[in-house]
């Protein structure tokens, strides 16, 4: 009884989810989102910045939200790098390499779509994108994971923290741009179902070898960053966008782990090592004390205009 509490190796868990993949896989293929980049932008309204130099006011709008189209742009640019960490834990017989090249062609388009609209929007300093483009991809700066339990888990909470940060700024846009929040809506859809992929193989994976993964989940929670950390000045844009309310800690919580953790019901799993069940608990109290910092914060915002003395 005692060896069914300890974890697998990872080709075990490799070679025992291949079915799920394979399984969710075909799901995803099933329901295709067949969108066309260059069919999403109303071409006629572009200007040649030569003619016409960039400015601020061509796109008005509030700094978190240039903020959060400069770090999402900037995020999907760096595609490769990404592309290459999930390579890493797929061999060439496995299911889940044809996963991550479809992921790959289809997450290829969000650059490809955000740059013409934010070109044709001006909704960014075009000079500033491509300088902050060529210093993230010399970085390739990206999360990585170590064993196929912790790519999973982050993956899964990546995707969902994505979907969440399109979403929410497409919604901050001014109302009559739609073009942007047809781009930004499109590129969420993507994000969710990629998501969905993800989050659903984790909980195969929590079936196979619920201490391997509990163990992953406690590690990637604690850990977790946005991709986008080799961005010039990606923290004074991240505070930006969280206190534009688009993304933050308080999103990370309520939005991203409440709804994840609960799927995979992380607090009633059974058979855990020893070593797992520490991480479980471990998490749990990282998460109280993540919920008194969000409550604490949210306090503040709401709170009167301190006294001036």
């Amino acid at each position: 009884m005692a060896n069914k509490l300890l974890p697998k190796s990872p080709t075990d868990l490799l070679s025992e989810i291949a079915p799920d993949v394979e399984r969710l896989y075909n799901r995803h293929l099933e329901a295709p989102r067949l969108w066309f980049p260059h069919e999403q932008i109303d071409w006629g309204r572009g200007q040649n910045f030569a003619d016409r130099p960039w400015t601020a006011d061509d796109y008005p709008l509030a700094d978190g939200v240039r903020s959060s189209i400069y770090v999402n742009l900037l995020t999907e640019d760096n595609l490769p790098y990404y592309t290459n960490t999930l390579l890493m834990h797929a061999p060439k017989d496995h299911p889940i390499l044809d996963w991550n090249h479809q992921w790959t062609m289809e997450e290829n388009r969000h650059s490809m779509v955000m740059r013409d609209w934010v070109h044709i929007s001006r909704c960014i300093d075009p000079t500033l994108l491509e300088e902050g483009r060529r210093v993230q991809m010399h970085k390739g700066e990206v999360p990585s994971p170590g064993s196929l339990a912790e790519l999973i888990t982050y993956v899964s909470f990546q995707e969902r923290a994505t979907q969440i940060a399109h979403r929410n700024t497409g919604a901050k846009l001014p109302k009559d741009d739609k073009m942007g929040r047809n781009v930004l809506a499109l590129i969420a859809g993507d994000e969710t179902k990629h998501y969905l992929f993800y989050r659903d193989l984790a909980m195969a994976a929590f079936a196979i070898d619920p201490s391997t993964m509990m163990i992953a989940a406690a590690k990637q929670v604690r850990s977790f960053a946005m991709p986008g950390t080799g961005i010039p000045s990606f923290t004074r844009h991240a505070v930006r966008i969280a206190r534009e309310g688009i993304y933050g800690l308080g999103q990370f919580l309520r939005d991203v782990l409440d709804p994840v953790l609960n799927l995979w019901d992380v607090d009633h799993l059974a058979g855990l090592s020893a070593d797992a069940e520490r991480a479980r608990q471990e998490l749990s109290d990282f998460i109280a004390k993540m919920s008194v910092t969000v409550d604490r914060m949210a306090q503040k915002a709401a709170g009167a205009t301190p006294a001036i003395s």
